[in-house]
């Protein structure tokens, strides 16, 4: 898929990502809420990481993660299995963000075929607590 400069910094990359290969890549994702049906899912819709954070602190400095109007309380270990394509670069912060630098990984769907879930659910490390920003998405 093509995409212009304007695409991906609206997708939260900093500038264009790279395309690369996957040879079995490990992909995490921060995801959820407390709160069962709310905020973010386990399979998103094909962002993820190629770093694991150990706290919500740690994951939300790296990817900006509230900003996209998504909850911060598990990460999921995922494998790209190999051959297939994925868009990595990286996370677009914003001047007065207190933040980490972490890399982004956007893979298209379809995810179900591209992906193995290989640990679900590990809970973050919570020693921050933070919501998505009202009207920010």
């Amino acid at each position: 898929m093509a995409y212009c400069a304007s695409d991906w910094q609206s997708k939260g990359f900093a500038h264009a990502p790279e395309l690369q290969l996957s040879a079995g890549v490990m992909l995490y994702r921060c995801w959820g809420e407390r709160t069962p049906g709310v905020g973010s899912s386990e399979w998103g819709s094909g962002y993820f990481s190629i770093e694991k954070p150990a706290s919500v602190l740690e994951a939300e400095a790296r990817f900006n993660i509230v900003d996209w109007n998504n909850g911060v309380h598990f990460v999921s270990s995922f494998r790209l299995k190999p051959g297939f394509a994925y868009w990595i670069g990286p996370v677009a912060h914003g001047m007065l963000d207190q933040h980490l630098m972490g890399k982004q990984v956007l893979v298209e769907p379809p995810l179900d075929i591209k992906l193995e879930l290989i640990k679900s659910r590990e809970v973050l490390r919570h020693d921050v607590f933070v919501s998505p920003r009202d009207g920010h998405a």
